[in-house]
């Protein structure tokens, strides 16, 4: 953004970059103090920006963290989706699933606990249950393209990828809080196992 495009916005008007810089200041206070932590005051005095920018950007408190779940998903989905590309067999789809979260969780584990904490708070809010919804829909979106190569039937692609994709999350909460990291291994091992036989199986239903 440069000076003369500043000096140029109209009288009332927010400044460009605004909502990026109020987005991001959401993001970091979410990930230091979690959804009960979240005021508009720490973002505004975070993001440099007036509060009145968040209504205007975001409508409401809930908008703004359902547009934080919209990027934390995301962040978590391409993550995820440089794991798996190129798997043409169902273990190495499961394996690469594990080891994306496991990749994201490595980077910052306040990325995994942002996005349950936020699943948890979207049993009681519309809009982050939408954003998380769509995230999920593109995750299945994915896994099922590459259930169809590994020769899935197309009436089990969708419950096929709604299972891995549940189990590739529950292995996740049990990493942020397990205590024996040899039992985790033995528990994805056994999910990869599990994963690659009710796959081959292809059974009807």
């Amino acid at each position: 953004m440069t000076a003369t495009a500043e000096v140029k916005r109209g009288p009332g008007r927010p400044s460009s970059g605004a909502r990026e810089r109020v987005l991001d200041a959401a993001l970091e206070t979410l990930l230091e103090e979690g959804y009960a932590g979240l005021t508009y005051a720490k973002v505004a005095d975070r993001a440099g920006e007036n509060k009145s920018l968040i209504s205007y950007y975001f409508d409401s408190r809930q908008g703004l963290v359902a547009a934080v779940a919209g990027l934390i998903g995301e962040q978590l989905t391409q993550e995820v989706l440089a794991e798996i590309r190129g798997s043409t067999q169902a273990a190495e789809l499961s394996e690469g699933l594990v080891r994306g979260i496991w990749q994201v969780m490595d980077e910052d584990p306040r990325v995994a606990r942002l996005y349950f904490d936020l699943s948890a708070v979207s049993v009681v809010d519309d809009q982050v249950r939408e954003a998380l919804r769509e995230v999920k829909a593109r995750w299945r979106e994915v896994i099922g393209e590459y259930l169809a190569k590994a020769g899935v039937p197309a009436n089990q692609i969708d419950a096929t990828a709604a299972y891995l994709l549940a189990g590739t999350q529950g292995l996740a909460i049990e990493r942020l809080d397990e205590e024996d990291p040899e039992r985790l291994e033995a528990a994805c091992r056994l999910f990869v196992r599990a994963s690659s036989l009710a796959i081959s199986s292809n059974p009807e239903g």
